[in-house]
This record gives C-alpha cells, sequence and structure tokens, in this order.
C-alpha cells in the first residue's frame, strides 16, 4: 500500500516522533523510507542576496548531522532507509520531491501554529497537505521541541 515513505525532517522533536510513526507504518508495509532535509536558502527570503559557497557547504553539513540524528530512530530498522538533502522553500520542495520521485506517503511533524498564525505565517505541513499528490499524515505533538 504505502511502499516509499518520505519523511521531511528538520531537526525538532515532531520530526524524530513523525519518524518513529513512519517507521512503525514501513514495518508494517515493509516500505523504505527517505528522511528529507530542506536547506532553505536565504535568497528565497532575499532574492539579491548571493549565497557563499562555504556557508552552503556548513548548511549542508548541519542537514546532514541533522539526518544522522533522525536515522537513530531506524538503528534496528531491517527495511531500507535513505537520506536526502534538498533545497528550496521546505513546502515547495518536499510536494515536489514526492511528485519526482513517486513517494506513496509523507510522514510529517507539525509546528503547531495557533490558526491565525497559521494563517498569517502560512505553515510547511499545511503546504504539503493541500499540495501533495499522495496522502499525508501529519503528526501533532504537544511538545514545543
Amino acid at each position: 500500500m504505502f511502499k516509499k515513505i518520505l519523511v521531511p525532517i528538520d531537526g525538532s522533536n515532531r520530526a524524530l516522533l513523525a519518524a518513529k510513526y513512519a517507521r512503525i507504518l514501513a514495518e508494517k508495509f515493509d516500505s523504505s523510507v527517505t528522511l528529507i532535509h530542506i536547506i532553505q536558502n536565504p535568497a528565497y527570503i532575499m532574492p539579491d542576496t548571493i549565497i557563499p559557497s562555504l556557508l552552503l557547504k556548513d548548511l549542508e553539513v548541519s542537514g546532514k548531522r541533522i539526518l544522522d540524528k533522525a536515522l537513530e530512530v531506524f538503528d534496528d530498522f531491517d527495511g531500507r532507509v535513505n537520506t536526502l538533502v534538498e533545497y528550496g522553500h521546505p513546502g515547495i520542495r518536499i510536494v515536489d520531491v514526492t511528485e519526482e520521485r513517486d513517494y506513496s506517503l509523507i510522514v510529517m511533524g507539525r509546528r503547531g501554529l495557533s490558526d491565525v498564525k497559521g494563517l498569517l505565517l502560512g505553515s510547511v505541513s499545511n503546504h504539503v497537505l493541500h499540495h501533495a499528490s499522495c496522502p499525508t499524515l501529519i503528526i501533532k505533538s504537544n511538545d514545543e521541541g
């Protein structure tokens, strides 16, 4: 049913909780799991900004550390787990990668913004929920992590 599961990882406790849920589902459905970390290029916020390659390298190293932490959830997992680092707006890249690589399920944490803040600030999980072409499981946590 869910052969390929995508799990966005941002370093938060909510994302780690989503990884735990993804593991349970992967074991049940014999799925592969990909943990993805999106590096939001500051040029999206300030379009005229040129990002030094050294800074981008530091962001990649940091992203890989975040993914390594999430991989600990899968330490004794018998299935296949991959990691992926991408650049761009998190919500947009998650949706794009899901379609490009034919994922059958997204499991992700939710930041827990109030309705008003969510409307004003936008939300990665909200964007993914409304634009992804596959089922999306949003894991809500009371943890502010």
